[in-house]
């Protein structure tokens, strides 16, 4: 893609965090349309799929692996802590460190959650081939990781 003349002279869909924006607004708009995760954001479900592949985790690692930054990790573990779906118990090894363990509960919930989720990802990718869909995956986790590693170094 060639630079514009002038700071007006592109169009909107050609710009990735346009189309990744309204890509985002498309993609919650059906995930909060689904029964089976409509209890769950995004975000709470991301915890929970986190802690089912691996667990117990410590606070600062749960949120590296779902993405999210601390004060927003608290308050969904807060949160689902409240609701019984994972429990939140200071490390016996280090004090400082809070472990936090999905619950049976949180795993039922999940469950259903990640049947929901993983239907929203076809409905969303529905006129997507398989080639593009790996295309696009690798693509935007190539993004991620190029701008994680540049936060890093700052």
């Amino acid at each position: 893609m060639t630079r514009p003349r002038s700071d007006s002279d592109f169009e909107l869909d050609e710009m990735v965090g346009y189309l990744i924006r309204v890509s985002q607004q498309v993609h919650y708009s059906l995930w909060n349309s689904a029964s089976s995760v409509s209890d769950l954001t995004s975000p709470q479900f991301a915890v929970l799929h986190t802690l089912a592949h691996e667990q117990p985790l410590d606070q600062t690692t749960l949120g590296e692996r779902a993405s999210l930054d601390r004060t927003t990790l608290a308050a969904i573990v807060t949160r689902l802590s409240k609701r019984g779906l994972v429990t939140r118990t200071r490390d016996t090894e280090d004090a400082r460190r809070n472990l936090v363990v999905m619950t049976d509960a949180g795993r039922k919930v999940h469950d259903v959650a990640a049947c929901g989720a993983f239907e929203i990802n076809e409905k969303f990718l529905l006129s997507v081939s398989d080639e593009d869909r790996k295309v696009l995956v690798r693509v935007l986790n190539q993004i991620i990781a190029t701008h994680r590693e540049d936060e890093d170094r700052a």
